[in-house]
């Protein structure tokens, strides 16, 4: 079984870094989807450099278009 993750952000540079341990903690077979709802405070340079063994899939949208908006777009990114 594969548990998909969608995280939809949104300038969420103090939160962000403690949210994916948490999620990389649990111990199940699992795909995170991280959709950057256009940030403007550092999270999408924070996810950059987090993301370097690509463990996770970013996807950036290029404004905020809302959670519902990112939500959609973490399911077409999910397997």
């Amino acid at each position: 079984m594969l548990l998909s993750v969608i995280i939809p952000v949104f300038n969420e540079k103090n939160t962000i870094a403690e949210l994916l341990r948490r999620v990389s903690a649990v111990e199940l077979q699992k795909q995170v989807v991280i959709v950057d709802d256009g940030s403007s405070d550092g999270t999408r340079e924070i996810l950059k450099g987090m993301n370097q063994d690509g463990s996770f899939t970013v996807v950036y949208h290029r404004q905020n278009q809302g959670k519902g908006a990112a939500v959609r777009t973490g399911l077409q990114h999910a397997i």
